[in-house]
């Protein structure tokens, strides 16, 4: 499930939507999402009693779906994968063929991406990020994409 801004938000009442996902997720070996795509499995029920991150600005709503949000860039929870941003997704992906096709393959894959990420500020202090800041930003996506879904949106924001 990939992720993204006020259309991913927006999906989080899209019942049709929400209902192919528990449908397709019955018989699939594995599902996956991207940022806020976990959101949208939230919404779903995928994530009822599971480990679960997505974008640390939205991580806290995971727990309003049942999910237990976790500061990791991935985890696997058995059928269910979740990334917490775009390049987090590029590790939860090589994991996922390593799981698939083995630790040789997983490697033949990062190397034909030449993935070598070497951010040039360095990695990401988690503790760092302010929350504070970002809140209003989040809530007005929230707000912008729910807003005909006022019970959703009251489930989200308090």
């Amino acid at each position: 499930m990939p992720g993204g801004t006020e259309p991913t938000l927006a999906a989080l009442a899209n019942e049709p939507l929400l209902s192919w996902i528990r449908q397709a997720a019955r018989t699939a070996e594995i599902v996956g999402s991207v940022c806020t795509g976990s959101l949208i499995l939230g919404a779903a029920g995928l994530l009822d009693g599971r480990q679960a991150t997505t974008h640390w600005g939205f991580r806290d709503l995971l727990g309003k779906f049942g999910a237990t949000p976790v500061a990791e860039r991935w985890v696997d929870a058995g059928p269910v994968l979740t990334a917490a941003g775009v390049s987090a997704g590029i590790d939860m992906a090589l994991h996922l063929v390593e799981r698939l096709a083995g630790e040789q393959t997983a490697r033949t894959v990062q190397l034909f991406l030449e993935y070598d990420p070497q951010p040039p500020l360095g990695g990401i202090d988690w503790r760092s990020a302010d929350l504070d800041f970002f809140k209003p930003h989040a809530r007005a996506m929230l707000e912008s994409a729910l807003a005909d879904q006022s019970a959703l949106l009251g489930r989200l924001t308090t």
